[in-house]
This record gives structure tokens, sequence and C-alpha cells, in this order.
């Protein structure tokens, strides 16, 4: 493909995904299934393209003047961003020859010669590319880090994998991966992650698909390892969804004990049943839909409880940038809501000296912890552990804590964006 071609494309497959409610990947991935023909390199120029569109939306549309850029100056912005294309060369490469767009209009030439004046001083949503209602919560959560937090927001997200210690152990996995060419390190935190370098293809790897690593970030394995399951217990992973963290608790019980992953809908719980299967242990995970009749039921009965809650998702920024664009003060607002009742259901089955331990991927303190404060009001039985102990204790390293709980970030120690409080009940 030309250039003119790989911007065509990419014009395209952005004005599908803005026109969709579907995630953007997804749409990347079924736009190059149907065009075979697409060579490595075209891929990749147009996804870069794509992805730089949706990543500095806020900038572009700042730096043009044009406030939501149209795909097609979102595009030609970005490829002159990437350094695809010089300032001289858009016009010629949008000669509607071929499958090269279509030629400038007047707006988008005025557009694109704004994107070539250095701003001075932009605000900080515009540097950092969010949405600018969302500055005051950044602030609030990092003050002076906010610059060096959201420039690692702006970065590749590494490849994490989870070692299933079920099956096999962390340095017999390190071999295996280095053995197939893999570039491959402990992770930094996680007594069972492994990094790798690049963005390897795993599917079709035998320790994948026999289920001795499972891709997951490094912060998720962390939310999983709080818990502190142990053979013999009785633990709930209250909004199991896909069933990530159930496996790293499946792993920590040495399938001993009792296992309840739990969702509002069982429907959302059968996307899991591949991984429970791979992982050998689809016999010992049970499923459940969170009602009354269960909760009153279950009321008490485990020892420890795990609220990974629904939320904004403004810790995986850098995994799914058009999340930074889809959250305004009224939905983190609902989100912080949501999750108090959440809290709420799940505290109570939460046996006495158990332990209910609240999870999100959201950076905001409304929904971390905002949520938790709000819920030791309404619950004095509850009360915060020492977090940096409990933490030390689970993966044998050292964390700065909070008063109410335990906040990750890209830029320290660089996992996603992840906030985890363990609370315990009184006896």
């Amino acid at each position: 493909m030309q250039r003119g071609a790989r911007i065509a494309a990419a014009i395209e497959l952005l004005a599908e995904i803005e026109a969709s409610q579907d995630a953007a990947d997804r749409h990347v991935d079924r736009y190059f299934r149907a065009r075979r023909y697409a060579g490595k390199g075209d891929r990749a120029a147009v996804a870069n393209l794509v992805w730089t569109a949706i990543r500095r939306r806020g900038s572009i549309g700042w730096l043009t003047g044009a406030g939501t850029a149209s795909p097609r100056v979102a595009i030609l912005a970005a490829a002159r961003l990437t350094g695809l294309a010089e300032a001289a060369e858009l016009e010629s490469l949008c000669d509607g020859q071929g499958h090269s767009p279509a030629p400038l209009d007047d707006a988008e030439r005025a557009a694109l010669a704004r994107l070539e004046v250095q701003a001075a001083d932009p605000p900080g949503w515009v540097r950092h590319d969010h949405a600018a209602v969302l500055a005051p919560l950044l602030a609030r959560r990092y003050g002076e880090r906010y610059d060096a937090v959201m420039a690692a927001m702006a970065g590749r997200a590494p490849l994490d994998l989870r070692v299933n210690t079920l099956k096999v152990s962390r340095e017999k996995a390190l071999a295996e991966l280095e053995g197939q060419g893999l570039m491959v390190s402990p992770s930094l935190l996680s007594p069972v992650g492994i990094r790798v370098e690049g963005r390897e293809r795993l599917g079709q790897l035998a320790i994948f698909a026999e289920g001795r690593v499972e891709i997951q970030d490094e912060g998720s394995q962390l939310v999983a390892l709080l818990c502190a399951a142990r053979p013999g217990e009785a633990i709930a992973d209250f909004c199991a969804g896909a069933g990530g963290k159930a496996l790293g608790l499946a792993a920590a019980m040495q399938k001993k004990g009792r296992l309840l992953a739990l969702d509002v809908e069982a429907r959302r719980l059968t996307r899991m049943a591949p991984r429970l299967a791979r992982a050998g242990v689809d016999k010992f995970v049970e499923q459940g839909e969170i009602s009354l009749e269960l909760l009153t039921a279950e009321a008490g009965q485990f020892d420890c409880v795990l609220v990974d809650a629904p939320c904004s998702l403004s810790g995986t920024w850098r995994r799914n940038p058009a999340n930074r664009w889809n959250t305004d003060l009224d939905r983190v607002a609902d989100l912080a809501s949501l999750q108090g009742r959440i809290l709420d259901q799940a505290a109570r089955l939460v046996r006495p000296g158990g332990r209910l331990v609240y999870a999100t991927c959201s950076v905001f303190m409304e929904e971390d912890e905002d949520v938790v404060a709000g819920f030791l009001d309404r619950h004095p039985g509850f009360a915060v552990v020492d977090q940096a102990a409990a933490f030390e204790a689970a993966t044998g390293q050292t964390v700065k804590a909070g008063a109410l709980g335990i906040a990750l970030d890209p830029a320290q120690p660089g996992t996603d964006g992840f906030f985890v409080s363990i609370l315990a009940r009184n006896p």
C-alpha cells in the first residue's frame, strides 16, 4: 500500500470506530481480518495512525482548532504527528487518485495549517490527552506527579503473564518461554508474574494453550494476591466477570476449599469457561448469580470476599485510549454510588474475622478512597488493615500505602492504574 492508501484505510477504519459502540481494538482486528491482502507493514502503519488519532484526540482537536476533529482531519494530523508525511506532502497524498483520500477542502487545509503553529502553554488535558472535565480528579490523585503519571499513561502497556503455579513454577515457565525465543523477565512485584518484551502472540504456544501461563497485568495479579487466599478457605469473587482473578485465587488455594465466582448475570460468567478449563480448575470453581436469595443463604460464610468493582477503567488508558474520552463527572459519581452498593452487598458474605478486599482499575479517588470511607461510615464492624504489611506478606515486596488502600500506576511501580483496599470484619 502506498502512503495515500494507508491514510485512506485509516480514515475508513476510524470512521467505523466512531460510528460504533464496540471497542476500538475489536474493530481494528475485524478490519484486517477482512483484508488479508494487507501486509504486516501496512497493518502496522494503518493501526498506528488510528491509535494515534484516538490517543491524541484532545490535542489534535485543540491544535487544529477543530474541536472534535473529523476522522479525515484526525488521521491526516496523525500522519503528520507520527512522521508518516511532512506538512507539504499532505495535499499531494490526498489527490483522490487510486486508493488515495479525496482532495482536501479549505476547512481541512486551514485546520492542518494550524497544526504547524507551535502552541504556547497548552492546558494539561491537551498535553496529556484526556477529557478536560477529568483534570480536577487527576490533580486530586496525583498532585505534583500529574505530568509524570500522565506521560507514563501515554506509553505502550507491557505484556504481563501470570504463572499458573498449579502446573508450573515461575522458574520453569521463564525457561520454557526463553526456549521459544521470547525475551522475558520476572515481574518486579508479583511473585507469579512474568514480563514479556515486545508484543508477542502467545495463543499458539503450548505454554499458553495448556494453561501454564495466562495473560494478566501485574496490577491485576497483585489484587488477587492481596486476598491472601489459602488452601481450605472459602473465597468469593463477587464481580468475577471473565474470571482472571478467580484463576489466581484458585491457584493460591491449590484447589482446596471453596471458590465461588459471582456476577449479577450468570451469562457473563460463561466467558470464563475456556480459561478455567485451560487452567485445570473448571471442576473447582463454583459459579452463581448474585441475588437476594444467594446473599441470604451465603451470609457470613466466606473467609474472604473480593470485590473487583465495575469502574471508569481510567487505570487502563494506555491499553484502551478511547476510555480517556467516554467518562465524565456524572459517570464517575454514578459509578461511585454503584460501587458503594456492591460493597454493602458483598459485606454480607464475610464471616466474623474475615476479609473484604475492594479493588478498581480506576485512578480516581472518588471511586477508590471515597467509596471505602463511605463504606466504613456505614459499616463500623469493618476496619482497614495495615495495607503495607499486607502487601509485603503477600508479595515479599514493599510499596507505599495510603490510609485507606494502595494505589498503583504506570509511573510507579509500572502497572496499570489500580486501587486495592483490604478490610477486616470484627470477630
